[in-house]
């Protein structure tokens, strides 16, 4: 049967692989590997994945951190069902479907790409501009398979105001603060680059915030909004409850979606309209709070 890898570097997204009955992964560092994980706990050829005509096989090839299969360390192993895999400090979760199953994975993925390109087309032909960051908003937490989400747009100085926020959780619909990851969004605009965290649990920056961790949330992302050289804002969604990963897939069908020219409008009608829009919070040092 097919196998599929999931793989949680860890600060990034999840990467999935697919390996057909019969065939074989080899995972490591090196950009030439099936699977390449960059990650400094990884050899440049560290495992490799191979189906012997019954089952998958795990051999381990000669890393220096080890490949382990539920936490057991191996160097050879047959994977008789559903494992956790661990290269060096990067999980992975494995499991066999049948052709069935995959073929229904895979048409998934299709969907979802289908389902961006629509939400991407819905954006464009908003005509109401008060419902354009509603509309993004809602996009990219659903996109991510996240409960609640934020627009949040430069203010003052190096302030960022929340513009717009989606809440699918009933108990929260009249929330009018910023109640995710602080550190997240300032990770994402000082980088400029998107911030992904599958399982807070393993994240060592994340896990180091007290504020991440006695909220419970499980998994996070933010994208920033860039225009050239100027940080417009960014876009930030988290759940608390275990869901799908947010894959390299899933990242660059909500980039794409992110940096759509409709949203980049948006963005830019935001900021110039900033000082006119009500506030509702604001990210400071300290907690989320409501501005007057």
């Amino acid at each position: 049967m097919p196998a599929r890898l999931i793989a949680y570097p860890p600060e990034a997204a999840a990467i999935t692989r697919w390996v057909a009955a019969g065939g074989r992964l080899r995972i490591g560092r090196a950009a030439d590997c099936d699977l390449a994980l960059e990650h400094s706990s990884v050899s440049r050829n560290h495992a490799e994945l191979q189906h012997d005509g019954e089952h998958w096989q795990l051999r381990d090839l000669g890393s220096k951190n080890g490949s382990y299969a539920d936490g057991i360390a191996v160097e050879q192993a047959p994977l008789r069902g559903p494992a956790w895999l661990r290269f060096g400090d990067v999980h992975c979760d494995f499991a066999e479907f049948t052709d069935q199953q995959s073929a229904g994975l895979r048409a998934r993925q299709q969907q979802r790409r289908d389902f961006s390109l629509a939400l991407t087309r819905r954006v464009e032909a908003q005509a109401d501009h008060e419902r354009l960051p509603d509309e993004v908003l809602r996009g990219v937490v659903e996109l991510a398979d996240c409960s609640r989400g934020f627009l949040l747009l430069a203010a003052d100085g190096d302030d960022y105001a929340v513009r717009a926020s989606v809440h699918l959780d009933p108990n929260q619909l009249g929330a009018r603060v910023f109640g995710g990851s602080v550190g997240a969004v300032r990770r994402a605009l000082s980088t400029r680059a998107p911030v992904v965290v599958n399982e807070v649990a393993r994240s060592d920056w994340a896990t180091e915030r007290a504020s991440i961790v006695d909220s419970g949330l499980k998994s996070l992302i933010c994208l920033p909004l860039l225009d050239g050289p100027r940080t417009l804002g960014a876009i930030y969604a988290d759940r608390r409850t275990a869901g799908e990963p947010i894959t390299q897939f899933d990242l660059e069908l909500l980039s794409a979606f992110a940096e759509s020219a409709a949203l980049w409008l948006l963005a830019r009608r935001a900021v110039a309209e900033l000082d006119d829009a009500p506030r509702w919070s604001t990210l400071v040092g300290g907690p989320a709070h409501t501005l007057p």
